[in-house]
């Protein structure tokens, strides 16, 4: 940790949670100085077929999901497969001969090797990539599930420029250790050789780690999983629940960017998309609520989704609430 680093991470320890984080993070010059990377992938498998519906069209798409877990060992919310980047600092690199930095391969997401020798990179697009398959690897070692590669050439990037992943910083730290302000980097990955049905069948929790389990649900149920509200023993911090809801609303906002991409973005199909959605839910599934929780607006979320802005506002309709909660929760 750099001086700089060490002198943010006071200030920003020393302001209250909530608000006044968060006025302070708005700063750019203050957040690049804690600033990381993350990446995250959902595996997706199926196709899109012909039906009355467009739950029916996507009737055979899942995608999986883990339940993660808190330091605690209580529930901390449905979401992809990932994690904080691991880095290295130029100072650190510089003081191991070519055998210990070798042993950095696959261990840190910015130490690769190029033409037979070992380097310190600032690509993102390696380190996003490396990110992954170290997260997937650990997560799912994490469930007693080993020998698992995918192909990182494969995994397709969900753009989302302005997406910002401060809440822990902002709503949770206790001002202890290292901390960061995160860009995330969303992935969505196809697999239609059975790679979800073995991960989880083979699934099982074990002490310590980051993961409960991990499902194969449809994207639709998926859909449904954010705005649900907590209860007793089952709440995140912000009042959502800790079972039902995908802690991250980027990782959430990923199912529906996937689901634009498998509709070709077409505005009609997308906005009866999320009036079915509502319909399979007990709750609001508010747009704006993603947009403020991902530091973004409409039109950003547009972006995102490869949609008009227009689109996306008929899309936000906060009425229409079903009565019906067909969420993750009945594949636990």
């Amino acid at each position: 940790m750099t001086s700089i680093q060490q002198v943010t991470l006071n200030r920003i320890a020393n302001t209250p949670k909530g608000e006044e984080r968060a006025e302070l993070l708005k700063n750019d010059r203050v957040r690049s100085n804690v600033l990381n990377s993350g990446a995250n992938v959902t595996i997706y498998t199926g196709e899109v077929k012909e039906g009355k519906t467009i739950s029916d069209m996507l009737a055979d798409v899942y995608v999986g999901r883990i339940l993660r877990k808190n330091r605690k060992g209580n529930s901390d919310g449905l979401g992809a497969l990932g994690g904080l980047a691991e880095r290295t600092s130029e100072d650190f690199f510089a003081s191991l001969d070519e055998k210990q930095r070798k042993m950095l391969v696959g261990q840190k997401d910015d130490v690769v090797e190029v033409d037979g020798k070992i380097v310190l990179t600032n690509d993102i697009d390696v380190i996003r990539k490396n990110n992954v398959l170290r997260e997937l690897r650990e997560e799912l070692e994490d469930l007693g599930i080993k020998g698992v590669n995918i192909d990182k050439e494969k995994l397709e990037l969900i753009p989302m420029p302005k997406v910002k992943d401060d809440n822990f910083m902002i709503n949770i730290w206790d001002g202890k250790g290292e901390c960061f302000a995160v860009n995330p980097y969303c992935h969505v990955y196809k697999n239609n050789d059975g790679l979800l049905e073995r991960l989880s069948s083979g699934a099982h929790e074990k002490d310590g780690g980051e993961a409960r389990t991990f499902m194969k649900i449809s994207l639709i149920d998926a859909l449904t999983a954010y705005g649900n509200k907590g209860v007793e023993g089952l709440s995140l911090e912000d009042g959502r629940h800790a079972v039902k809801d995908h802690r991250y609303p980027h990782e959430y906002l990923t199912l529906w960017a996937l689901a634009s991409k498998l509709l070709d973005y077409d505005s009609e199909k997308m906005i009866a998309l999320s009036k079915e959605v509502r319909e399979k839910s007990d709750h609001p599934i508010s747009f704006s609520m993603i947009a403020k929780a991902t530091g973004q607006s409409l039109d950003d979320l547009a972006g995102v989704l490869r949609l008009p802005v227009d689109t996306v506002k008929k899309m936000n309709s906060r009425t229409s609430i079903g009565q019906n909660n067909n969420c993750a929760t009945r594949y636990l």
